[in-house]
């Protein structure tokens, strides 16, 4: 396959914190779940790549009380505000059908997964690749204001708060703040959820020119520039010496597209995705405790440094291929 096409970076990650199950004279590593919120377009959630890494609402699941399949019986078995929410909301429609009619949603969500799964560590338990759970948050309405959008993008992140994500992928943006926007992060933020964000596709210094989410620059956010084939700076990303933490893979990305598709994408979206499937993997194989500072911690010693990237990111680092 094409270099260009693998979706993978080098992880070099310790075995440290597994629940080790011995089998004979072998330990093998029970990995840990995580749930990542996949803001975005909608997902296929039929696709061959990602059916079996859904998020489930064990609120929504079972029977009720006169034996009906709590998935379909229009009634909000969990309180949770939502009504058959089982494997997440589409706040754009304002119900439970998670579909995906632009295919950026679906795309992202198998990097992630991809990234997740790539390279299995050695004495991991062959439940590696379910230790992975995405949560299906469908924000953005091509034909909607981008007030509209925010409002939308901003409800999911409190359902991504409320219902027990640990990362959230935000692979979407641009120029507009808002101060109910990020007054959702900050919750984020006080319950330890990293928060994953694009820095954008505009050319532009966001040092200088502001792009949200990825601009708010809290504690608990990675903000992620994409990077060309050879871990230099996409010539369409954002950069920022300052707001920009690290860059990953974001040109000729193959991945998965609704209705059993695959295709090929390019964006900051692409590349906080690959970062999001890192992190989630530092989660799940070390410790699912660790605080999003830490985890960016470990990130950037996986990383290598690109004297190109001097000047447009904090790190001077990139994730690449391999």
């Amino acid at each position: 396959m094409n270099k260009k096409f693998i979706v993978g970076l080098t992880l070099c990650l310790a075995q440290n914190n597994y629940a080790a199950i011995k089998k004979g004279s072998v330990y093998f590593y029970e990995p840990q779940q995580v749930v990542v919120a996949v803001i975005d377009s909608g997902v296929d959630i039929t696709h061959p790549m990602l059916k079996n890494n859904i998020w489930t609402n064990q609120g929504e699941t079972g029977k009720d009380i006169f034996g009906n399949d709590k998935q379909i019986n229009g009634v909000d078995d969990d309180g949770n505000g939502f009504v058959d929410d089982v494997h997440g909301w589409n706040f754009v429609d304002n119900n439970n059908k998670v579909d995906d009619g632009q295919g950026h949603g679906t795309h992202i969500a198998a990097i992630i997964k991809n990234e997740f799964m790539h390279k299995q560590i050695e004495n991991t338990k062959s439940t590696l690749p379910q230790a992975i759970r995405l949560m299906i948050l469908k924000y953005y309405d091509p034909k909607g204001k981008q007030q509209d959008n925010i409002k939308y993008s901003t409800s999911a992140i409190q359902y991504a708060n409320k219902m027990g994500a640990q990362i959230i992928n935000y692979s979407g943006g641009g120029a507009e703040s808002s101060a109910t926007e990020l007054a959702a992060i900050q919750n984020s933020e006080k319950k330890g959820i990293l928060f994953i964000a694009a820095a954008g596709n505009d050319q532009s210094n966001t040092d200088l020119i502001k792009y949200y989410p990825a601009s708010y620059g809290l504690t608990n956010m990675i903000t992620v520039a994409a990077a060309d084939h050879a871990g230099a700076l996409s010539n369409f990303s954002n950069y920022g010496a300052r707001s920009v933490d690290i860059v990953a893979p974001g040109q000729g990305i193959l991945s998965a597209l609704p209705h059993q598709g695959y295709g090929i994408m390019s964006g900051t979206s692409q590349a906080t995705a690959f970062v999001t499937g890192a992190a989630a993997k530092i989660l799940a194989t070390q410790n699912a405790a660790l605080k999003p500072e830490q985890v960016l911690t470990k990130l950037l010693k996986t990383a290598i440094v690109n004297k190109s990237l001097q000047g447009k990111t904090k790190n001077r680092l990139a994730l690449l291929n391999d």
